[in-house]
């Protein structure tokens, strides 16, 4: 059997907690086979390099994973609650070959758009809730390191102000909560349609405190303060 890395040790803590938290219902849960035959990170990275790719940092091999995919879907086991989470994580060497979003070129998109957006390579999406949203890498060429953005089929576009393995991390410490990305980005949560997504997001930390008190929500806590303070 093969030995699982840290990486992939941490996200099968993260479903095995949320299967064992009595607050938490999960929906669905997705943890796909170990694409061995892709070779370890340095050889995913040099074959991508090889394919006319931005050169992925070498930072990021510390958060490399091997599953094809690995996911969840829950909600909060109170019916009353709206919160809710899902993210799935789809292999860099899958991420990279599925090419752009398939709405990438769309013709009411501006030259501008269909650009950015043929850039894109979606490393987590959330299909199972609808929520619209995903994650993705924006691989460009000649050795530019990869941006992450967000993006919000309502909101458009955000680019965040986070590497890929942080964006990981947040995923674990998060759950994959709904919206939690809004936090990295520069949008106002103090503008008057905003003030529902930090409303949201604050509720999201105090139902995350309160099922898992073993992680350190202060971070995202103090993250949010300063983005609802001016």
């Amino acid at each position: 059997m093969t030995e699982l890395s840290a990486i992939e040790q941490t996200f099968t803590q993260v479903a095995e907690d949320l299967l064992s938290c009595p607050e938490v219902t999960v929906l669905s849960s997705n943890q796909g086979p170990l694409l061995n035959r892709a070779g370890n990170a340095q050889k995913v990275f040099d074959r991508l390099a090889s394919l006319g790719y931005a050169s992925l940092p070498e930072v990021m091999q510390s958060c490399f994973m091997r599953f094809r995919e690995f996911g969840a879907h829950w909600q909060a086991s109170d019916p009353e609650s709206e919160i809710g989470g899902e993210f799935n994580l789809i292999h860099l060497s899958e991420t990279i070959r599925m090419g752009p979003p398939p709405w990438s070129d769309r013709s009411e998109w501006s030259a501008e758009e269909r650009d950015l957006y043929s850039q894109f390579r979606i490393f987590d999406t959330h299909l199972q809730s609808g929520s619209g949203t995903l994650g993705s890498l924006r691989m460009m060429p000649f050795g530019t390191a990869p941006e992450v953005w967000f993006y919000d089929n309502t909101r458009g576009p955000f680019k965040l102000d986070m590497s890929y393995c942080s964006y990981l991390d947040n995923v674990r410490i998060t759950k994959g909560g709904h919206y939690w990305q809004y936090l990295f980005s520069d949008i106002s949560l103090t503008e008057p349609g905003n003030i529902y997504i930090a409303t949201h997001i604050q509720k999201l930390l105090d139902f995350l405190q309160s099922a898992f008190p073993h992680v350190d929500y202060e971070p995202l806590l103090d993250r949010l303060s300063l983005k609802t303070s001016h």
